[in-house]
C-alpha cells in the first residue's frame, strides 16, 4: 500500500513531515560521519559551533528511551539548513556537505 504523505507527523516549524519509518541506525551513522568531519573544521568558522550543537541535540533525541520521529526529522532538517548556511565558511573542511544534505533529504523523503 502506498504511503499517504498526509499521514506523516508534522515537523514543528519546518513544513516538513517525518516519514513514519525513520531508520534510526542510518541516521546515527550519518550523524557519526558528519560529526567526524565537523570535528576537523576550525572552531571559529561561521556556523561550525551551531552545527556541532545541532549534532549534539540530535544525538540526545536519538538516545531518548522513546525517540520521537518528528523531533528527529526536525533535528535532521536543522542540520541540513545549518550545513547549507555554513558551507561557504567550512568549504574544504567539511568536504562532503552536499552529500550530507542529500542524505538528509533522502531520509526525510524530500
Amino acid at each position: 500500500m502506498a504511503e499517504n504523505p498526509n499521514d506523516r507527523e508534522p515537523v514543528v516549524g519546518t513544513g516538513v513531515k517525518a516519514p513514519p519509518d525513520l531508520d534510526l541506525a542510518r541516521i546515527r551513522r550519518l550523524i557519526d560521519e558528519l560529526d567526524a568531519e565537523v570535528a576537523n573544521a576550525p572552531g571559529d568558522a561561521a556556523g561550525v559551533q551551531d552545527l556541532k550543537d545541532e549534532i549534539t541535540t540530535l544525538r540526545a533525541v536519538l538516545d531518548a528511551p522513546k525517540p520521537k520521529s518528528g523531533w528527529i526529522a526536525e533535528g535532521l532538517h536543522s542540520i541540513g539548513v545549518q550545513l547549507e548556511q555554513s558551507a561557504k565558511s567550512v568549504r574544504g573542511e567539511v568536504l562532503r556537505e552536499g552529500a550530507f544534505v542529500a542524505e538528509i533529504a533522502r531520509i526525510l523523503g524530500l
